[in-house]
């Protein structure tokens, strides 16, 4: 039930930490709002990745006999 939807927070969380480390993407400011502002602007991402994993699963699913 929520397998897709926890793999997308997952993905979320382990963009975030990659910023966090400067691995890839801009890195997260230090101090103050940076973590916070971070998350703001990755969780409508978390949300749209999730109802489209969810929305194609349920497509595949219905199609499978």
């Amino acid at each position: 039930m929520f397998g897709l939807p926890g793999v997308a927070v997952a993905a979320g969380g382990l963009w975030l930490w990659g910023r966090l480390t400067g691995r890839w993407g801009d890195p997260v400011p230090a101090g103050g709002s940076g973590l916070t502002d971070a998350m703001a602007a990755t969780w409508p991402w978390v949300v749209r990745a999730a109802a489209l994993a969810s929305a194609l699963y349920l497509v595949w699913r219905s199609r499978r006999t």
